[in-house]
């Protein structure tokens, strides 16, 4: 126990939310109406040493009470309860993965600029931090540093998809239609939670237009049209498809 009391301060502050058990180890929970009377159930829990039923209250105020400030303290007796059940590793664990991503976040260049080819080397951070925020999320999601760690991966796919979207004009720039293609179709492929699908699929249609490819291109066109009738493009995506039907009578 005098070990366990030597590394309570330290689960305290790196504490993740592990996931509640609930069955075997209790017989039954009875939540009550407020978030303080939970709160309280919570602590005489945990008073008993019942670590079990204690986690199934404070669970459910951060589950039903989030922006009271017992959600808060909810954290805390979260963490005294895994502390009883000798879940240092877990807190800890979970505690590594998400600063690691965080890190490899920090290092992106403050003056983050999209950078023709030349530059991809500058693109590392960007993908190491979104391969460990992504590792973090499948494996510590539910706990308070996911939505952080949410943040940050949104952060990095539109880094990335702006980046490739950049380099894509760049090649169409230079009358390099395939470079373009390559990186255009890339981005569908790879980062669907940019939501960038109708700017991208303009641009592809439109690109395959100029490669006198009418039929790859009315068919892009119809899946902007089809799958995003609510964006401004949509209607002109249409008018393309008219003027390729047109030309081909």
């Amino acid at each position: 126990m005098e070990d366990a009391s030597l590394l309570r301060p330290l689960v305290l502050a790196l504490f993740l939310v592990t996931g509640c058990e609930t069955g075997s180890g209790f017989v039954r929970t009875v939540f009550y109406p407020t978030a303080q009377q939970n709160y309280d159930q919570g602590l005489k829990e945990l008073k008993s040493e019942n670590w079990l039923g204690a986690l199934a209250y404070f669970q459910h105020i951060k589950t039903n009470f989030g922006f009271s400030k017992w959600a808060t303290l909810s954290e805390l007796g979260i963490a005294d309860a895994n502390l009883g059940r000798d879940k240092f590793t877990e807190a800890i664990d979970g505690y590594c993965a998400y600063k690691i991503g965080e890190a490899y976040h920090k290092q992106i260049p403050s003056d983050w600029f999209l950078a023709p080819p030349s530059y991809e080397k500058d693109l590392g951070p960007v993908h190491d931090a979104l391969r460990e925020l992504t590792h973090f999320s499948d494996q510590y999601g539910g706990s308070p540093y996911g939505p952080k760690a949410r943040k940050l991966m949104g952060d990095c796919i539109q880094r990335l998809t702006d980046h490739e979207l950049y380099v894509a004009r760049f090649y169409l720039d230079r009358d390099k239609p395939y470079a373009a293609i390559g990186r255009l179709e890339g981005v569908l492929k790879d980062y669907p939670g940019a939501r960038r699908e109708p700017e991208v699929l303009m641009l592809l249609g439109k690109t395959y237009l100029k490669m006198e490819k009418p039929d790859r291109a009315r068919e892009v066109f119809t899946k902007l049209a089809t799958e995003h009738p609510d964006d401004y493009r949509a209607e002109k995506a249409k008018l393309y498809i008219q003027f390729i039907d047109r030309q081909k009578k």
